[in-house]
């Protein structure tokens, strides 16, 4: 099929094979909506996930997957059957998994028509024939169309999942043939337990990367460690010195900010497969954000940048609130630029110059 088939990424934990519903984790309402579904026999013929990314949405589906097709314990799925394990390699002959293809920022008509000759087929092994959308929000207008007549006449031993993080692009119809359930960011200390558990991190690692994951597993389990604490901190020293920075140094240290972060081990490069490390300017965030929460909270409210406690202590006192969040919001109203296709050189200089301004 045209689409491609999402298969597990090289990052998962060790008990990948037992990932089902009771080791998701800070999940609780929606795996409760789900549960109770399953056990009344009463699973709706679309479900739209709603959640930021990285916080358990596929892994959700997964698990579902696996619950409603396994053959030893229908219903809860055992996560060893020769069924379970082909649901987690991505080749069970009655599930499918559509998200952009390689290189595209969209999922086409082409895509959903695939999918509905799929869906249209009887079942093989199982008692459905199930599908996954991943970034849902990424639907042109005509394959959401599309959909939504698969949506309105759907087959009997069919389901489909919807995984977005922005419900807002997606038709009204299309909302309202689905149930919708949400997803929340998770905990810090949920995101540093299940590094600690299925992730082999030390408990430091695991501490830092939690912190800053905003509280999105996916999130830390994608960064660096050994890359991230050396950015972070030379991100600290930058932001310490910034006030009295010369202009060719603001411009250094923005043409920095958006260079491209790819870390490639030789096994990765042999493989042709990249790591990305994340973004950045989300350390720029954390570290106003703490200032910001310096201020109304005191040295309390600093939790990720606790060596720099007395340089923020400095910072939040000669702001106050009003210029704290004045600089927050100027952080966060560049990032929003950068996602709207601003010029990324020229956006992080005028940013940084605010900044040193203040």
């Amino acid at each position: 099929m045209s689409s491609r088939i999402l298969r597990p990424t090289p990052h998962v934990p060790r008990n990948m094979y037992a990932m089902l519903f009771d080791s998701i984790h800070g999940q609780d309402q929606a795996l409760a909506t789900l549960r109770q579904a399953l056990a009344s026999n009463r699973l709706a013929h679309a479900y739209l996930f709603i959640g930021p990314t990285g916080v358990g949405k596929k892994t959700t589906a997964l698990a579902l997957m696996r619950a409603l097709l396994c053959r030893e314990r229908p219903q809860e799925g055992c996560g060893i059957c020769s069924a379970c394990a082909s649901v987690t390699a991505g080749t069970h002959p009655d599930m499918a998994m559509v998200a952009p293809e390689v290189g595209k920022r969209s999922i086409s008509i082409d895509q959903v028509r695939e999918l509905q000759r799929i869906l249209s087929l009887r079942p093989v092994l199982g008692g459905k024939k199930i599908a996954v959308v991943d970034d849902a929000h990424l639907l042109t207008p005509q394959a959401q169309s599309a959909l939504l007549k698969l949506v309105e006449e759907p087959s009997g031993d069919a389901l489909l999942m919807l995984l977005t993080v922005n419900a807002a692009t997606l038709s009204r119809p299309l909302l309202s043939r689905c149930q919708q359930v949400r997803f929340s960011l998770l905990a810090s200390e949920v995101v540093e337990a299940q590094l600690l558990r299925d992730y082999d991190k030390d408990a430091a690692t695991a501490h830092a990367l939690a912190l800053h994951s905003r509280g999105s597993l996916g999130r830390a389990v994608t960064l660096d460690p050994e890359l991230f604490t050396e950015e972070r901190k030379y991100v600290e020293e930058e932001l310490h010195k910034l006030p009295s920075a010369s202009f060719s140094e603001l411009s250094r240290f923005a043409e920095w900010l958006v260079a491209d972060r790819v870390k490639k081990s030789k096994a990765q490069v042999e493989a042709g497969e990249e790591r990305p490390t994340g973004n950045r300017l989300e350390l720029v965030l954390s570290w106003y954000e703490e200032v910001l929460r310096c201020v109304v909270l005191g040295r309390e409210g600093i939790v990720r940048h606790q060596e720099n406690a007395a340089v923020m202590s400095q910072r939040a006192a000669a702001l106050g609130v009003e210029g704290a969040l004045r600089q927050l919001t100027l952080v966060y109203d560049t990032i929003q630029a950068l996602g709207r296709n601003a010029n990324r050189q020229l956006a992080v200089e005028d940013l940084l110059l605010q900044l040193a301004r203040e």
